[in-house]
């Protein structure tokens, strides 16, 4: 009679845990989806924030928008209705997720060249070449998720769906994170030291003409670029540090329950719903366009109700 209770007991915190899960899994997609889906019809409307650093933002951020709608909402549907293909869920699930990988390592290089070697950044980036830029940052996970889907299609192995698994999900993932930590790493040093340099320049000339008030300040822009990506790759790397542990214990069977895999689902798309906050709050520009349009909606209202107020009297 005492074990029955239990079970009841055990069976209603397992079904409160999944109607939490499964509410905060809706509402971070929904988050993901219509911040990033802003983020792109906000940047192609303004031309003057058509630049090929934002080509590259608008490029991860469509990838974090199909990251919104396919990870968790597209999951939810296939796990509780019998209409369902798995292997095809798999494919746009890792195809969406590697994508804001690749995306977010070619705005980092993009970013890592501009700061730590800004003469070549302007030979490299040519009209032409954010567009090969990214569609490589798109036709590489194409190649991994049909490489995984080819691999679930063609053998039953378990050790040979552990090697794919590994070679297609966890080997890109970790040496993006490498590659991310190194380049976020010199950037900081760099954006530093040359902060420091322009410092001392505007002290002495602070000195030399005993005045304060004529010597502009040109350490923004570097500070402005450098933070807005750091806060997006460091946040990135502690969600994939984590994620990444719960894929290899999948892999090697070691222990995960329901509720781990529950909370990587919920990481990899926490991970897409936090760009756009950092491009409003960090990146200038983006954050002036907001600021125009709030300003714009305000003046129309105000507009509005003084019509309004007119017409009564």
């Amino acid at each position: 009679m005492q074990d029955n209770r239990n079970t009841k007991q055990f069976s209603g915190f397992l079904l409160e845990r999944k109607d939490g899960f499964d509410f905060l899994g809706w509402l971070l997609s929904i988050i993901t989806a219509v911040g990033n889906a802003f983020v792109v019809v906000l940047i192609a409307k303004k031309r003057q924030l058509h630049s090929s650093a934002n080509w590259l933002v608008v490029s991860l951020a469509v990838a974090d928008f199909g990251v919104g709608v396919v990870v968790f909402p597209a999951g939810y549907l296939c796990f509780n209705t019998t209409v369902c293909n798995l292997r095809v869920y798999v494919a746009f699930h890792w195809f969406f997720l590697h994508s804001s990988v690749a995306n977010l390592c070619t705005l980092t290089w993009d970013r890592y060249t501009a700061i730590v070697h800004p003469f070549k950044h302007l030979t490299c980036m040519t009209a032409r070449r954010p567009r090969i830029v990214i569609l490589l940052a798109w036709l590489i996970p194409l190649t991994l998720s049909s490489a995984l889907v080819l691999g679930m299609y063609t053998t039953n192995s378990l050790t040979a769906l552990k090697i794919i698994r590994l070679t297609t999900v966890s080997a890109f993932d970790i040496l993006a994170c490498v590659l991310l930590l190194y380049d976020v790493s010199r950037i900081i040093f760099v954006a530093r030291k040359k902060a420091r340099e322009q410092a001392r320049e505007e002290s002495a000339m602070q000195r030399s003409q005993q005045s304060t008030e004529s010597i502009p300040s040109r350490r923004g822009k570097k500070h402005n670029t450098a933070n807005f990506l750091i806060a997006i790759v460091l946040f990135f790397l502690g969600c994939h540090v984590v994620i990444n542990s719960l894929i290899l214990c999948m892999t090697f069977s070691c222990g995960v329950s329901d509720i781990g895999a529950r909370i990587l689902t919920l990481l990899l798309v926490l991970n897409s719903s936090v760009n756009p906050l950092v491009y409003a709050f960090l990146k200038r520009d983006i954050k002036t366009g907001l600021k125009q349009i709030i300003w714009r909606a305000k003046r129309r209202n105000n507009f509005s109700s003084s019509e309004g107020s007119t017409h009564l009297t």
